[in-house]
């Protein structure tokens, strides 16, 4: 406080315009007023979680503040609106108003607003390390690109490159046959066949359950309910 006296009496001393004089005595009154509160340092530094939070409404401008504290006044990593406000994570972005990761975001894959491809059928999609990655789902092959399953694609039968053609253009679980069958059927001896329930067929042509078994889910299993005491 002495040393703001002494400048302002040496400002006084010292013979300088009237413009001068006024702006030397109003930073010395201004120092004197914010001094003894320890406001001078806020007031000539700034706040940047004050200066990023401009929210009309009080409630949201406490959130916004409260935001910004828990990100450490580090006002890049906040994201979203007034009153709805967080606190990105570190490697984390903000893309349209959520945080999100960039190098596996779907929707934000490597950037903001770039979305990989929707996948091809029989095949599934992914963001990894920031790029788009397309892998056959599974029971799928991989067939010059194109994920197939070889069960009923009849260009890729049974095997890639296989192609039912003339008499038996169709594919049924993997064999070219005259006829096509529907719904999860194979063809068995040239008829279709429910494998999952046929106990002559029982999860593949020929598969056989013995006696007293029935077919359940393409499984071989007994018929006799479970005994479970008295």
């Amino acid at each position: 406080m002495e040393r703001l006296y002494d400048e302002f009496s040496m400002s006084l001393a010292a013979p300088v315009p009237r413009r001068e004089s006024l702006r030397r005595m109003g930073a010395v009154i201004a120092g004197m007023v914010l001094n003894p509160w320890g406001l001078g340092t806020v007031w000539a530094g700034g706040d940047p979680c004050r200066a990023f939070c401009r929210c009309s409404n009080k409630a949201q401008q406490n959130q916004c503040l409260a935001a910004c504290r828990a990100c450490n006044k580090e006002t890049s990593r906040l994201c979203g609106t007034c009153g709805d406000y967080a606190c990105c994570a570190t490697g984390e972005r903000c893309c349209s108003g959520y945080c999100t990761d960039l190098e596996n975001d779907f929707d934000n894959c490597g950037g903001c607003g770039a979305r990989c491809a929707d996948p091809a059928p029989y095949e599934d999609g992914a963001c990894v390390w920031g790029e788009c990655v397309y892998l056959c789902e599974e029971g799928a092959l991989d067939c010059d690109g194109l994920c197939t399953r070889v069960t009923n694609d009849p260009n890729n039968c049974g095997a890639c490159g296989n192609v039912c053609a003339g008499s038996t253009p169709y594919c049924n679980g993997g064999t070219c046959g005259a006829v096509q069958c529907f719904g999860g059927q194979a063809l068995c001896g040239g008829v279709c066949r429910e494998i999952q329930l046929d106990p002559q067929n029982c999860g593949g042509c020929g598969v056989v359950c013995g006696p007293g078994e029935n077919c359940a889910g393409g499984l071989c299993q007994s018929a006799e309910p479970p005994y479970w005491g008295e």
